[in-house]
């Protein structure tokens, strides 16, 4: 009798029936192990460099809001100092400006049940995973709100400018195109949300090939600008969102378009695009004030006023208080050009800035297109000379091919270097001046950035509450981290944004 029979405890007969009725093993069919490796893998990125780079420090006794005093410049308004003899010199003007940030909560919760710690047992501590990828969320949160977020609304957009073109689309002839604009902020960029749509305007079209280009003025603070289209009558359909203040509508849709994928980090990108808002969600109260809204933010009551608990929010939405004096320029969707080794705009920026303020920035902070975009103009591009050292003779025989730049030379400022810095959440086309320190006699200011806490990173855990018959009743661990702090920025007239940047180079 073979072996196997007696194993199965059949005849010989059978047994020889069963081998004929198999196709044998192979890796398709056949018996395999499982190698369990023993390592949990996260495949989530945590990249938060400007939290990083910002000092935190605990505030100094609890508080709604972090406030200080700064004298203004006002340097252009002095009289001459020019006095005649036996005469008093006139009395030099100064103002001073009541600044304040609140405090605000930034925070993610987790849940793990008891079943869940039950069956990772052995392998994973399913506790201290959440907690971990809930700080990790917590972190990133932080580096979002420490660039971006604003407690005051952004303005409303304008009503487009409309430029029809008879080619570059599948527009029919004859349709009345009507467009109108809404934008959001950086926050908006990664989460979603937008503000109430400004007013229509429209075109109508005189050949089938036609294509329709839109613009509104540069919003400030607004770090996406979503189009709504419709055709002679009908609904508005949601047609893009764009990182700069200007699109052009090629064909006709009749449902809500996808949000593109092209741009990094943009909220649910691929899936079907948001209907208008009715009301507006670029900000929130409760919201700390970033690093673009403070440099970007009027104050709310003119200079010398004493401060007051009535005074509302120090920063309001730009065009309603006071301009702090911060330099500002949009592009509105042009391309940074290349002249005399540097880039116009960003020489022009610095220009002013020292003008106003004799100082040079010290970082310019920028997404990941704009600083691709600042290395291929450096390094294809006649106009730009890369220097490489006598003694790098290295590089001459194992050259490697593509480049970075990381320092752009100050032409105002004796050559002075700025230091160009990748921030992951900063949204597609803007570069933010940022001025660390000032020098400036009596300033007080070694450190122009500074994150100020109640608590910096506070784990709470909830009593879990029993639900008969629900998935997430039962036993389980529920908790939240969260950090607590306000979001300084001292310098903040000083420096500068350039918006509305074009990919590529001019």
């Amino acid at each position: 009798m073979s072996w196997g029979a007696d194993v199965l405890q059949v005849t010989e007969d059978t047994f020889q029936l069963i081998k004929a009725a198999t196709s044998g093993i192979n890796t398709t069919t056949g018996i395999a192990g499982i190698d369990l490796m023993r390592t949990l893998v996260s495949w989530v990125p945590v990249d938060t460099p400007f939290f990083t780079s910002t000092p935190r420090g605990p505030a100094s006794q609890g508080a709604t809001r972090a406030i200080y005093q700064a004298l203004t410049n006002v340097n252009t308004q002095q009289p001459t100092g020019g006095t005649k003899l036996n005469e008093a010199s006139p009395v030099a003007k100064i103002e001073n400006q009541w600044v304040y940030s609140p405090y605000a909560k930034v925070g993610f919760g987790g849940t793990v049940s008891q079943d869940a710690l039950a069956q990772a047992e052995g392998y994973a501590t399913v506790l201290a995973v959440d907690t971990l990828q809930t700080v990790n969320q917590v972190l990133i949160a932080l580096e979002i709100h420490q660039l971006n977020a604003q407690s005051f609304a952004c303005p409303t957009p304008g009503t487009p400018t409309l430029t029809l073109h008879s080619s570059g689309g599948s527009i029919a002839t004859g349709k009345k195109v009507t467009v109108k604009c809404a934008v959001g902020s950086g926050v908006n960029w990664y989460s979603g949300g937008a503000s109430v749509p400004g007013t229509t305007a429209h075109v109508t079209t005189a050949a089938n090939t036609s294509s329709v280009t839109a613009s509104v003025t540069a919003v400030k603070t607004a770090a996406r600008y979503d189009w709504y289209v419709k055709y002679t009558t009908g609904a508005f359909y949601y047609y893009t969102t764009t990182p700069v203040n200007t699109v052009t509508i090629t064909k006709k849709i009749t449902a809500n378009a996808n949000v593109p994928t092209t741009y990094a980090g943009l909220h649910n990108a691929g899936s079907a695009g948001p209907a208008a808002a009715t009301t507006a969600t670029t900000h929130q109260s409760y919201w700390q004030n970033g690093l673009v809204s403070s440099i970007l933010g009027d104050f709310d009551h003119q200079p010398t006023q004493a401060f007051t608990a009535t005074n509302g929010a120090n920063l309001v939405a730009p065009g309603t208080g006071t301009a702090q004096g911060s330099y500002y320029q949009s592009l509105t969707g042009a391309a940074l050009s290349v002249q005399g080794a540097g880039f116009t705009q960003i020489d022009e920026m610095n220009r002013k800035i020292y003008d106003k303020w004799r100082v040079s920035p010290s970082r310019l902070l920028m997404g990941s297109q704009v600083i691709t975009d600042f290395s291929n103009a450096f390094l294809d591009n006649p106009q730009a000379v890369l220097w490489m050292r006598p003694d790098a003779a290295d590089g001459r025989l194992n050259g490697t091919m593509g480049g970075h730049v990381a320092m752009y030379g100050n032409k105002t400022v004796d050559g002075k270097t700025i230091e160009l810095h990748l921030m992951p959440y900063l949204p597609p086309g803007k570069i933010v001046a940022v001025i660390d320190s000032l020098p400036f006699p009596g300033a007080n200011v070694t450190s122009s950035l500074q994150v100020r806490t109640q608590y910096d990173f506070f784990r709470f855990d909830y009593g879990a509450n029993r639900t008969a018959t629900s998935a997430s009743g039962g036993p389980r661990y529920d908790f939240e981290v969260a950090s607590l702090q306000a979001f300084v920025n001292r310098s903040s007239p000083v420096m500068g944004v350039l918006d509305n940047i074009g990919a590529g180079v001019a």
